[in-house]
């Protein structure tokens, strides 16, 4: 599919959003349509509840309207509109959570009936081999797994923004799986979902305007479960079945050990309460803001794990994202056990974010990483220099001019941060990520460890950039959106111009880890000068041992 159709389908879905929710709130103030504050809910005052409407209409608009529509689409807008309908009748009139359920069962009866859509193999999830269901099983065990999905999202819309964002997240990677997989329909309908939320999302960051109601969250967890099974059981599926679990995971995590928290306790396991993981960090002393701040975080660390280890097998997979769960719900239980000691945990909701006493806290911490950045990036560098692979004319060329130039820029500049300077290095790291990628690309199967291992210091690197970039002190470094957009640009117009790099065979790869590598180069170039110099010196090395691969053959 054509990135700009997707781009078009994205931006009309942006802008009927953007245009309905304030014309919702205005008519759910006037009709008295509120979403009524009680002792588990964490809004002291009534909000309109109804921004879910824009969200389904402008997602149904942008795929109607620019799509070829196929059966299984077909089929997930026709569950998608009764779901709708239900979690709409819901916000407006009240629903019993019976007849809430059954709207659910039959939205998901009727997309596996039209569409042709369910659960049909688990992939190898144990490591004892492939996973096949029949058709009689598949069919009830896909109703069972959609109806928790959407509840989970549904539970998990308790504060402002979070399963906007948490949705915008997943919804993101199921973006880049269907692109690596050239899932058309899955591409397009992410698209045209992200662009809904994030058109609600311009309302519902804190503090909320409007809420999306029941007809949000239930539509929402509906089509991210069904894009789930669209890319791991449709037609043109190449997403292992476990990869939009760990996905879609925390959520759902939640929502079974919640239940199952209720019925140890002998109470009814759908019976509300204010037990769930954001009830939880509240109870901590966490205020709004950080809570989501932290559930976010926590999402686009399963993202990143899911797009960049999905090579591993799927019993490894799901054996890490069980027991790094299961760590977090201990510790989260200790720390509640012990919050009285823990003096970081102070209820300061009403002051700035970043005069809290956690944020401060945090930033101090986390400004000590510098060691721990140049680490990873080191040994990145040292593994590359270990494992250039196949060095052709073309990139011995290019290593060539790269190590020539920047090392004249330094020479005359002595100034690590000059713009020149930093383009040479952005420029540099995106060959070096291309090159790994080629070379991870051609290795035999038995060889996937140390790629993985890679791929684990990439994402440790990109957490770490982002934490200092999140809880930044007051400091010179910023990222300039102008100057690195325009060096982006011109890394993608040098893969457009030199098809012999076929830099598409794994584009998210080589342009995550290249942004991964500027980001952290100039993290250290302004704030870690003294550590810079031998992660310059490492960059230089690697783009030498490319000259002199290629020159020896």
């Amino acid at each position: 599919m054509e990135m700009l159709k997707l781009f078009y389908v994205f931006m009309t879905a942006l802008f009927v959003s953007l245009v309905m929710v304030p014309g919702l709130r205005r008519w759910a103030i006037e009709k008295r349509q509120f979403d009524v504050p009680d002792r588990r809910k964490v809004h002291v005052r009534p909000k309109p509840r109804l921004g879910g409407v824009a969200i389904f209409l402008a997602f149904l608009f942008s795929v109607l309207l620019f799509d070829g529509i196929g059966r299984e689409v077909r089929g997930i807008l026709a569950g998608a509109l009764i779901l709708f309908m239900t979690g709409l009748i819901d916000d407006l009139y009240g629903l019993s959570a019976k007849r809430k359920f059954i709207g659910e069962i039959l939205g998901c009866l009727v997309t596996m009936a039209v569409g042709g859509l369910y659960i049909a193999h688990l992939g190898n999830l144990f490591g004892t081999g492939y996973i096949v269901l029949p058709v009689w099983i598949g069919v009830p065990f896909t109703l069972f797994a959609m109806v928790g999905v959407v509840n989970a999202i549904n539970l998990l819309d308790g504060l402002d923004g979070l399963a906007g964002g948490f949705s915008t997240f997943a919804l993101g990677a199921f973006l880049v799986l269907a692109m690596e997989g050239g899932n058309d329909p899955v591409m397009l309908m992410c698209a045209g979902l992200m662009g809904g939320l994030f058109g609600f999302l311009r309302y519902n960051a804190y503090p909320a305007r409007i809420f999306m109601g029941d007809a949000g969250s239930l539509t929402v967890g509906f089509l991210l479960g069904f894009l789930a099974i669209y890319l791991t059981q449709g037609p043109a599926a190449e997403v292992k079945p476990v990869i939009p679990f760990i996905i879609l995971g925390l959520p759902i995590v939640d929502t079974v050990r919640v239940m199952s928290e209720r019925v140890l306790k002998g109470g009814n396991p759908f019976q509300p309460d204010r037990i769930h993981v954001h009830h939880r960090f509240l109870d901590l002393g966490f205020n709004h803001r950080f809570t989501v701040i932290i559930i976010h975080g926590m999402t686009l660390f399963w993202v990143m794990v899911a797009l960049l280890l999905h090579h591993l097998p799927s019993h490894v997979l799901l054996f890490l994202y069980l027991s790094l769960s299961l760590l977090f719900y201990l510790g989260l239980r200790v720390s509640l056990h012990y919050r009285d000691r823990l003096s970081l945990f102070r209820r300061d909701s009403e002051r700035s974010l970043r005069e809290t006493a956690v944020y401060q806290a945090l930033s101090h911490w986390i400004a000590q990483t510098d060691l721990l950045l140049a680490a990873a990036l080191a040994l990145f560098l040292m593994y590359t220099i270990a494992n250039p692979g196949h060095v052709d004319g073309q990139i011995t060329l290019l290593s060539s001019l790269l190590l020539a130039v920047s090392g004249l820029t330094y020479l005359m500049t002595r100034n690590y941060r000059h713009p020149f300077l930093l383009a040479l290095i952005f420029s540099a790291g995106m060959l070096i990520a291309f090159q790994t990628e080629q070379f991870n690309s051609s290795r035999m199967a038995s060889a996937m460890l140390p790629e993985s291992f890679v791929n684990l210091l990439f994402v440790f690197s990109a957490a770490l950039i982002g934490l200092r970039i999140l809880f930044r002190q007051a400091e010179p470094f910023s990222f300039r959106a102008s100057f690195d957009i325009l060096l982006l640009a011109m890394c993608l117009s040098l893969a457009v111009l030199a098809p012999d790099l076929q830099l598409a065979i794994r584009l998210p790869e080589v342009l995550f880890k290249g942004l991964v590598l500027f980001a952290a180069c100039k993290l250290l170039a302004f704030k870690a000068q003294p550590v810079f110099r031998w992660v310059f010196l490492g960059l230089h090395g690697v783009l030498l041992t490319f000259v002199l691969r290629g020159m020896l053959g």
